[in-house]
């Protein structure tokens, strides 16, 4: 038997959440969220730390209160949630996606449009291939904080943190307010990965050492980490020999990036970015199947929370027009290309159906003033900086698109002035 359902949501993290609240204000019936973990509210679940909703709620929160928040908003405006639901199919042809849970047992629901928003998972030590042995202690920075802000256990005493993403920076102050020492971060890259504020905040405040163009090259243990090597690289990212030190540790955390979670849009069928790792978007947030659309991490991997909601807001609200049959399948799609200082970027094509916000990083920090600009002559903003660990925004109004003659791209860009 096959359930029909107006949107279909997959995943109940920020972006997910918001979705739901999206279609349901949109006035969408049936909404339905579905989610393979116990509870609602995804990473921020285990983000105990504030620093969450300062644009969106005009406070500081922590990720559950932030959740909180929005989960209680989903709830009022009457969207179902389904938890330790997972969904491992979803049919390309009819859209059709199957889930199992043990309750409901399998079930196969047929939703007039379907809002992917599984989030992203981290890059595990494999991804860089370090020699050595592989003993235990070895943790992804978000494994470790689960450990240690829901499950109560501690990963070890003493910390060497790989790579600068910020829930490394964030672990690091972590390990320290639990009694560990962290004896260092270590960034192969010459500019930091994560935002400044967890820097000075996380790094700063607490003394721990941070060394850029630094990476382990060897770990050393049997059955549990007893230590590390470190060398400083050359521009190649090479390590340079006769740098190298040994690190005594117990523990290695990693926080060498985030890859969007994309195996059910690629089971979907929907085009998937070569350098975001998610899928293709215009800026409905719709995908190259018409009725499936995408939101947050899952698309491009944010800095801020906040703009993972307001995204879920819109691709909710895109669902539930597509399925009321207010959206075509054949909208216009102006595509959107990268200067040569954007390293990835969302949406990759403008509509003109309603005003549009580029998000962008850099491919190298400028560290002065600049200026990012959308051409030909539709957005140009200052701006004191820009860094890699940090998004941009360009923001293009709908009449400035509909009124353009002869408009078959747009390039976006940031350069020093």
């Amino acid at each position: 038997m096959i359930e029909r359902i107006d949107v279909l949501i997959i995943g109940a993290g920020p972006a997910g959440v918001a979705a739901g609240l999206g279609a349901r204000r949109e006035g969408a019936e049936r909404v339905v969220v579905v989610e393979r973990d116990w509870d609602l509210g995804g990473i921020l679940q285990q983000c105990i730390h504030p620093g969450f909703g300062l644009r969106t709620f005009k406070e500081e929160l922590t990720g559950p209160e932030y959740m909180h928040r929005f989960i209680k908003q989903a709830h009022d405006e009457g969207v179902e949630f389904r938890t330790n639901t997972m969904v491992f199919q979803i049919d390309r042809e009819t859209n059709t996606v199957w889930t199992m849970n043990k309750e409901r047992g399998i079930e196969a629901l047929n939703p007039s449009a379907i809002v992917l928003t599984m989030g992203c998972r981290e890059r595990p030590l494999g991804a860089i291939r370090i020699p050595g042995t592989r003993p235990s202690g070895i943790y992804t920075a978000g494994t470790a904080q689960r450990f240690v802000n829901m499950e109560g256990y501690m990963p070890g005493k003493r910390a060497v943190i790989l790579g600068s993403g910020d829930i490394g920076l964030i672990m690091a102050r972590r390990m320290i307010w639990e009694g560990a020492e962290v004896e260092g971060v270590y960034e192969v890259m010459s500019w930091p990965g994560g935002l400044r504020r967890n820097i000075a905040q996380c790094l700063d405040d607490y003394g721990i050492p941070f060394h850029l163009k630094t990476t382990v090259t060897k770990i050393h243990g049997q059955d549990r980490l007893e230590g590390v090597t470190v060398a400083e690289v050359d521009d190649h990212m090479t390590p340079i020999k006769g740098t190298e030190r040994y690190v005594e540790c117990d523990t290695l955390l990693l926080a060498i990036g985030l890859i969007p979670e994309n195996e059910l849009s690629r089971m979907a069928g929907v085009d998937i970015h070569p350098v975001t790792g998610g899928p293709v978007v215009n800026d409905l947030l719709q995908t190259s199947n018409p009725a499936i659309f995408a939101a947050g991490n899952v698309v491009i991997v944010y800095d801020l929370v906040d703009n993972v909601s307001d995204e879920g807001l819109i691709a909710g609200a895109s669902a539930a027009k597509f399925a009321a049959g207010k959206i075509s399948a054949d909208v216009k799609r102006i595509p959107v290309k990268g200067g040569e200082n954007v390293r990835l970027y969302s949406p990759q094509y403008i509509t003109g159906e309603t005003d549009a916000t580029i998000f962008m990083r850099v491919t190298h920090p400028i560290e002065g003033a600049c200026k990012v600009f959308a051409e030909p002559d539709l957005y140009s903003q200052r701006l004191r900086y820009a860094r890699p660990g940090e998004m941009n925004e360009v923001h293009i109004k709908a009449e400035q698109i509909r009124n353009a003659v002869d408009l078959s791209e747009i390039t976006i860009d940031i350069q020093p002035l």
